[in-house]
């Protein structure tokens, strides 16, 4: 009868093995957070509240570029619009 069966590093490495996967399949299931700085967390913050005051709609922007449209004065600059989408401007 066998008790044990030989070769390099025995039963160990296999025993390890099993051990390792299940922390891997732990860890693919966990979400990994990461801690800012006091300085970090104040930046963002800082950044955040600056975002907030950004109005989603520029009004006046709006309002020019309507009254353009509508008395035929807003003219497209093709070229322009062209070399932005190039990425040349």
């Amino acid at each position: 009868m066998v008790e044990r069966i030989g070769g390099v590093g025995g039963l160990g490495p296999i025993r390890d093995i099993g051990e390792k996967q299940k922390k891997v399949e732990k860890s693919k299931g966990e979400i990994r957070k990461e801690k800012l700085s006091s300085t970090s967390k104040g930046e963002v913050e800082k950044v955040m509240e600056e975002a907030r005051r950004i109005p989603d709609v520029r009004r006046e922007l709006v309002e020019e570029i309507k009254k353009a449209i509508e008395s035929g004065n807003y003219v497209i600059d093709v070229e322009n619009i062209a070399k932005k989408l190039l990425g040349g401007g």
